[in-house]
């Protein structure tokens, strides 16, 4: 069998964009440094950075503010399928479902040119998180909380949720985790959305499938996951029998490796220092003591480094959000990247079509149905 391919397109480099650099040590925006963006900016000045290809000024961050701050509202229609969804139904699927339905009520949603796409862009950004408040809402039989124009994408939406405007210190949690999220180069739902783009289909469509991409296990589902492990083993004395087992087994330990990042995820200071404010805060030093107990030791014992997943699960936590709410948190964030990435690709378009190796049966003489 031929081996001269790269299973999953690993080390493939596909296109150019001037969005994101990821080397081993370092995560860029724009060349901006994740770790300048995430101790001084805010999420809406890194979205409006990763559309514009560069910081906005006091007036142009105030002027986009005031636009995603406008469009704080859904239509009804998308308000009353959301309070008609099943319950048990899994957030990232309603999450998918009503994104796709949000298109059908936006007369710009086939109109990709330049001021309709950024108007669209500004809806996305600020209706996505209403969405998944209202999905939150719904699954806990409490009634939709209309949003408060007073306040930023993360403190809004965390008001959204739970009926209470947030401390400073709590929203900047969020903040900081949204921009962590943000965007991260061709990962497997940029690509999905890119791939989209490529076809010339709609704004809205090219999200979705991101969105569709997200949900899997192997992309925004690991936090969730890494959430439960962590749960589950409850304190940090049981790290050593826990990884004795599941190494026993073979099974994946949820949240470590990265496809890029061998030296360690640049995230994740940044994300472990939120996560022991908001445990010291909160009294629950003991879930953030194992978490810093496994991450020691999968280092000491397998040389696999955390990863974001590992601790955005977490500070979701943390912020008191259900564990199958987390990836469409992460959704949430990711928006802004997804928004960057189809843009780009409309303005220098390919259509995006590789080739397969193929590795089947050859030369079969075909017989006649009455005959095999």
């Amino acid at each position: 069998m031929s081996t001269d391919h790269h299973a999953g397109l690993e080390d493939i480099e596909v296109l150019e964009s001037s969005i994101c650099e990821i080397t081993q040590e370092r995560l860029a925006f724009r060349g901006y440094n994740i770790v300048d963006l995430a101790a001084e900016s805010s999420f809406e000045e890194v979205a409006y950075l990763l559309w514009n290809d560069a910081l906005p000024s006091r007036l142009e961050l105030d002027e986009m503010t005031k636009a995603l701050r406008s469009e704080y509202k859904l239509p009804r229609e998308i308000i009353e399928h959301t309070n008609h969804v099943p319950r048990e139904a899994h957030p990232m699927a309603v999450l998918r479902t009503l994104v796709s339905s949000l298109g059908l009520y936006d007369a710009e949603a086939a109109d990709t040119s330049g001021p309709a796409l950024r108007r669209k862009e500004i809806r996305l950004l600020a209706k996505t998180p209403l969405i998944v408040a209202a999905i939150q809402r719904h699954r806990q039989a409490n009634s939709y909380i209309e949003p408060n124009t007073d306040l930023g994408i993360a403190a809004n939406f965390l008001y959204c949720v739970g009926g209470a405007i947030p401390d400073s210190e709590t929203a900047h949690v969020l903040d900081t985790a949204l921009i962590l999220y943000a965007e991260h180069e061709l990962n497997a739902s940029t690509f999905a959305a890119r791939i989209t783009a490529a076809t010339q289909a709609e704004t809205y469509s090219c999200t979705v499938s991101a969105i569709s991409t997200l949900q899997g296990n192997l992309h925004g589902g690991a936090n969730q996951r890494a959430l439960e492990m962590l749960l589950a083993i409850a304190k940090p004395e049981n790290v050593d029998e826990f990884l004795d087992r599941a190494l026993g087994k073979k099974q994946l330990v949820m949240g470590f490796g990265h496809r890029v990042y061998k030296n360690g995820d640049p995230r994740v200071p940044i994300l472990r220092k939120h996560c022991e404010t908001l445990a010291q805060k909160k009294n629950q030093l003991t879930i953030f003591k194992t978490a810093v107990k496994l991450e020691e030791t999968m280092l000491k014992r397998k040389r696999l480094h955390a990863n974001i997943d590992y601790y955005s699960g977490l500070a979701f936590y943390l912020l008191g959000f259900s564990a199958d709410l987390f990836t469409c948190i992460f959704a949430v964030a990711r928006m802004a990247g997804y928004l960057a990435h189809i843009e780009e690709q409309y303005t220098q378009n390919k259509l995006i079509r590789p080739r397969g190796v193929y590795n089947g049966k050859r030369n079969l003489k075909y017989l006649a149905i009455d005959k095999r």
